[in-house]
């Protein structure tokens, strides 16, 4: 172990003691040993630090910290993380994940490949997700790297799938997510295109993240419908239609998506349309989310129903 750890992994994880054990096996067979293990437990009702009592006993060659909040949702887990971190990179390896041997080493080595005087512009290195039988989960890349934001990754050049990565812990700190008293979920794209307005990341083709299928009470996902109305989705639909307006020549039918579902994710916060409209920064938005409105009311009295 050097002297001075250079990344920290995170897990946030709710209810999934049965779980935990595919990341602490990942991390165990890290081919890099220059990090530590921050679990923050986001008010199990399990026997979650059991099962961490249990992996510190068997004295990995890693440092494990559990840390217990009240129920609160990922992103606030996350938060309190960052504001933990005492390292130079951050990566969230969540509580039902499966990553591989080379992982880390393979992010450090790729951040070695930006050069010094570039490093300031980049918040970090981000890979691809696979399924578990290896394969990478969306449109494959046609480059072998390639240095964007989120934005311009999935919309500008459209390759479709899920992201991970490691990211500089100093850029995190910048963007803590709102903490909105009821809201146990907040948008985790949202940030991501707020990081991606000031840094870049370099993407590159291979699949680290194994997907597996069995989420049923894992911290970031309650099993919800993408269709039913949501509470707080309703920010990330805000956010596409003010602040990423520009991308929506890359993809019509996602941000038409997103007109229609400002109101319905708008009532399920018990918003009127009046004020759904106030939301939308530009008369032109607000003439468009206007016309969406009858489809999102319909979505949102069908979901209720």
């Amino acid at each position: 172990m050097t002297d001075k750890i250079r990344v920290t992994v995170f897990t946030p994880t709710f209810n999934r003691a049965d779980t935990l054990h595919r990341g602490f096996e990942s991390l165990s067979n890290q081919t890099c040993r220059d990090f530590k293990w921050l679990i923050i437990d986001d008010g199990s009702t399990d026997n979650t630090k059991e099962v961490v009592d249990g992996f510190i006993a068997q004295k990995p060659f890693f440092e494990i910290k559990y840390v217990y909040q009240p129920n609160q949702g990922k992103h606030v887990a996350k938060n309190n993380a960052v504001k933990l971190c005492d390292t130079e990179f951050f990566i969230t390896l969540d509580s039902d994940d499966v990553c591989i041997p080379e992982t880390i080493e393979t992010f450090l080595q790729v951040w070695e490949t930006i050069p010094d005087d570039e490093k300031p512009q980049f918040y970090g290195v981000s890979c691809r997700d696979c399924d578990e039988d290896g394969n990478i989960i969306g449109t494959p890349m046609p480059w072998d790297t390639i240095d964007c934001n989120d934005l311009d990754f999935k919309l500008k050049y459209g390759i479709k799938g899920d992201l991970w990565g490691m990211v500089r812990t100093d850029v995190m700190r910048q963007y803590l997510a709102p903490e909105t008293p009821g809201l146990k979920y907040y948008p985790e794209s949202i940030m991501w295109n707020k990081i991606g307005e000031k840094y870049k990341s370099r993407y590159f083709n291979k699949g680290m993240l194994t997907y597996i299928k069995d989420r049923d009470n894992s911290v970031t996902n309650k099993g919800q419908s993408r269709k039913a109305p949501s509470k707080e989705k309703y920010f990330m639909h805000l956010h596409y239609i003010n602040d990423c307006w520009e991308y929506h020549k890359y993809d019509r039918k996602r941000f038409a998506e997103h007109l229609v579902a400002v109101t319905r994710d708008g009532k399920a916060n018990g918003k009127s349309i009046k004020s759904i409209l106030s939301d939308v920064n530009t008369p032109y938005k607000r003439a468009l989310t206007l016309a969406f409105a009858p489809v999102g009311l319909a979505l949102y009295r069908k979901g209720k129903g």
